[in-house]
């Protein structure tokens, strides 16, 4: 499963070849659409916007701005995924799903049953693995932030 942005798609192609399949794009793990503030840097929107700048990053859950997806939206959009890609997995079996850092934290919400109040308490690095489940019909929150496949990567600055 991936977000239908270019680079989700791009990172999720080479394990879905390596299984014989094209990556499942869902907009429902697509990112938290930010409306008004699409295009800008953070600089630029703390510039334009102060107060709701101010609100993001002191209360983000608190956050209204028209135009712009809620975290309460988008954590019912992302519990709908989430709910329907459980169901209809076969016991035993798993989903791999390509997203970005705002659905990861709607997916760690759903795992422990909580709301978007948590946003700004999970850590989620870029490229970096966080597993949820369902076990014996209880969700579960396996590991998050995980970056251990990424060590010993030349990466340039």
């Amino acid at each position: 499963m991936s977000s239908p942005l270019a680079r989700a798609v791009q990172t999720a192609a080479p394990l879905a070849a390596r299984l014989g399949r094209q990556p499942i794009v869902d907009d429902r793990f697509g990112e938290l659409r930010v409306g008004p503030w699409e295009g800008y840097t953070e600089d630029e929107i703390a510039e334009r916007w102060p107060e709701h700048w101010q609100r993001w990053r002191s209360e983000p859950h608190a956050l209204e701005v028209e135009g712009r997806e809620t975290l309460a939206d988008l954590n019912a959009r992302v519990a709908g995924a989430l709910d329907e890609l459980f169901a209809d997995l076969v016991d035993g079996r798993v989903a791999v799903v390509f997203t970005h850092d705002a659905v990861v934290r709607a997916a760690v919400a759903w795992a422990l049953g909580t709301g978007p109040e948590i946003y700004r308490h999970v850590e989620v690095a870029n490229c970096s693995i966080t597993t949820v489940g369902v076990v014996a019909g209880v969700r579960r929150l396996v590991r998050t932030n995980d970056n251990a496949h990424l060590e010993g990567l030349a990466l340039e600055p």
